[in-house]
């Protein structure tokens, strides 16, 4: 008997697709402040790779304080290969680029920064991202973008 329910346990455990991390998704909302005078919020898709890298599909938003014609509506695809990670936390090297519009061109933008995350428990992260973006077809005094942000992720699956 222990021997036919063992043979039946492994042969149901080697038919299951068993991978640690790799394709949870998450989705992430973050706000945060820019030091040019400026504001973004940003809603992302995270995709967990292997070795705990993720790659990012983000929708953001960004505004200046001062000059509320400066606005501009972006997305764009990131990847997050993991720099060092312990236990619950982990820090991620930002590498991307994005499409958008400002109130009266087309803007492209690529983007490096770090991600801090740290795990709070049930697969939900604090994060802390720092984005640097030069901004190509914008306005000048808004083509440097050297912002921090804060925010959670959710777990989706």
């Amino acid at each position: 008997m222990k021997k036919a329910l063992f043979i039946a346990l492994s042969i149901f455990l080697l038919g299951t697709n068993v991978k640690a991390q790799n394709g949870t998704k998450f989705l992430s909302l973050r706000g945060g402040y820019f030091f040019n005078d400026a504001f973004s919020t940003t809603l992302s898709l995270d995709i967990s790779t292997k070795y705990f890298n993720q790659n990012e599909i983000y929708a953001e938003y960004y505004q200046n304080y001062k000059n509320h014609d400066l606005k501009t509506i972006m997305g764009g695809f990131v990847l997050k290969p993991v720099m060092y990670r312990s236990g619950n936390t982990a820090l991620r090297f930002r590498l991307g680029a994005g499409i958008g519009s400002t109130t009266r061109k087309f803007v492209a933008a690529p983007q490096l920064g770090l991600e801090y995350s740290q795990s709070i428990g049930k697969g939900f992260d604090l994060l802390v991202v720092n984005r640097n973006q030069v901004v190509f077809g914008g306005d000048k005094a808004d083509k440097w973008r050297i912002g921090l942000e804060a925010g959670i992720r959710i777990p989706i699956n």
